[in-house]
């Protein structure tokens, strides 16, 4: 083990009985003061100007045999193209090397692709294409040409045919000669598909040699790209606590992917262990937190610690620490915390508590269905809350109401009003309107992304209702229900930019009983059998 790696720290103090769940935790002091060394060191290194783009960082304090405690240092990814700088725990395979057969394969990728493009940009290629395209418009145009004529004189043999209905019997001459004329038309159309056909041939084939060529080195990078792929992650080989070795490969295999994302393994935690386990020292606490610029797409703020990634490192680091589900975060709610609002014989109108899911989730958690079906049989969720999100939700009673209710929800129109009351973290004034369309985060869900290409719309309207402190207290009313749309909005720079209180997901995490602070405050809709107006509210709890 290299000094340069292992960074020596003084503890006052007991340690940590045990280390924290990497998913879910308050960042120790003994991990404050590493980030705070790392900051340090890289406010003195040519590499802060890199990290200060944006890069999540992490330390892992740990102890050595000689009861000696440290920290370790990592970056996720790399950073100016390299995985090995000193100071920070290396790669866990460090594929970039120069000479590597990672390099050199990737060169054999990129050589296929500069191929590719030099075929599809050669200028032999580029006006073969043009003149086919243009002989097979002219062919288009002379056959529609050709097909109106025979249109028209269709239509004349018809008049002359409707002129002298006896001309078939009387005229036989007459008659014969509108029937070869047909005849000769169809002819002539068949012979002019057919010169066509052979001008048009004899133009494809030099497009269709290049598009081959074209075709067949685009397998070829497919096949390698891919192999390429499955030959890196079996280079991750991971260790955890015992010693045992296991390929990125074996840990995805049996998860809903199937096979690892791309950059499985580089994040800081699963880099921090590795070098832990392989040097026998003991993990006391680990954390990560983002430096720098915000990213685009993301929720992160310079400064603030994050958990790790639930789409890259979930399985790994489940691998690496034994890690099992818990149930030791969830709430037991019984049916008679849900508050009925409303009840008829085809609705109910409910009033959600904070911690409690709107449906299933995939542990036996309660929520908000599984429980009413306890006292009312079978019913029909029209729409949801999040799980830490409390306050007013409309539910069905039978099939037609749900069908009904459902058709107002996802139209999106007037007819369905919902107002949340939230308390951001932070000063914001005014009223307005934010459009930012959100996709989820597929390496980290549940979090959510704005991407303005491939993202679906989503529109909220805001008003502030008045400050308290540096807490500001504010109305929200979505035109559209997107997955954390509320939270994203407030919470992303080119939103708000201030999130609700509470959001352990986009903004700082809570002390185990607090909730995040947005409740869904008023709800007005059409009801679906009567077509009476129904306005509902309910008290804000925080």
């Amino acid at each position: 083990m290299t000094n340069d790696v292992f960074h020596p720290m003084k503890v006052e103090g007991e340690l940590p009985a045990q280390l924290n769940n990497p998913f879910d935790y308050e960042p120790h002091p003994l991990c404050v003061e590493a980030a705070r060394r790392v900051c340090e060191y890289l406010s003195q290194s040519p590499l802060h100007d890199e990290v200060m783009q944006g890069k999540m960082l992490g330390v892992l304090v740990c102890q050595q045999a000689d009861g000696t405690v440290g920290f370790l240092a990592a970056y996720s990814g790399q950073l100016g193209g390299r995985e090995d700088w000193p100071w920070f725990v290396p790669a866990v395979f460090d594929y970039l090397q120069p000479d590597g057969y990672f390099k050199q394969e990737e060169a054999h990728i990129s050589a296929i692709n500069q191929r590719i493009a030099q075929l599809e940009s050669a200028s032999d290629y580029v006006s073969a294409r043009a003149t086919l395209a243009q002989l097979k418009k002219q062919a288009e145009d002379e056959i529609v040409s050709y097909k109106t004529m025979m249109q028209a004189a269709k239509t004349q043999r018809d008049a002359i045919r409707n002129e002298n209905e006896t001309l078939r019997y009387e005229n036989e001459n007459g008659n014969d000669a509108l029937i070869r004329e047909s005849q000769f038309q169809k002819a002539e159309l068949r012979r002019l598909k057919k010169r066509w056909e052979e001008r048009l041939t004899v133009a494809a084939k030099d497009v269709e040699r290049t598009d081959d060529s074209i075709a067949t080195l685009k397998k070829e990078r497919k096949e390698r790209s891919d192999a390429l792929q499955r030959w890196l992650f079996d280079q991750f080989i991971m260790l955890n606590a015992q010693g045992e070795r296991r390929t990125l490969t074996d840990i995805f295999a049996n998860t809903p992917q199937h096979i690892p994302p791309s950059g499985s393994g580089e994040c800081c935690a699963p880099k921090l262990l590795q070098y832990a386990f392989a040097h026998r020292l003991k993990p006391l606490c680990m954390a990560e937190f983002w430096q720098g610029a915000s990213p685009k797409m993301e929720v992160r703020h310079h400064g603030q610690y994050y958990p790790a990634c639930r789409g890259k490192c979930k399985p790994i680091l489940e691998w690496m620490l034994s890690l099992q589900p818990t149930n030791d975060d969830i709430e037991a709610h019984e049916p008679n915390e849900i508050r009925i609002v409303y009840e008829d014989d085809a609705l109910l109108v409910i009033d959600k508590p904070a911690g409690l899911l709107s449906v299933p989730g995939k542990t036996d958690e309660e929520s908000v269905q599984s429980l009413l079906q306890k006292r009312y049989g079978e019913v029909f969720m029209v729409h949801r809350l999040d799980q830490d999100t409390s306050g007013l939700m409309v539910v069905a009673k039978s099939r037609e109401a749900h069908r009904l209710l459902q058709q107002q929800f996802l139209s999106h129109t007037r007819v369905i009003y919902k107002m949340y009351v939230a308390l951001l973290d932070g000063v914001v004034e005014g009223r307005g309107t934010i459009s930012l369309p959100l996709r989820p985060d597929v390496d980290d869900r549940p979090r959510q992304m704005v991407d303005h290409e491939h993202g679906k719309e989503a529109v909220t309207d805001y008003e502030v209702l008045g400050h308290e402190g540096s807490l500001t207290r504010i109305a929200l009313m979505p035109h559209t229900g997107r997955t954390h749309q509320l939270r994203m909005h407030c919470a992303y720079r080119e939103g708000l930019g201030v999130p609700i209180v509470g959001d352990r997901l986009y903004g700082h995490r809570i002390e185990k009983g607090q909730h995040l602070c947005l409740h869904a405050a008023e709800l007005a809709f059409q009801h679906p059998l009567t077509g009476e107006r129904m306005r509902f509210s309910s008290v804000v709890p925080f």
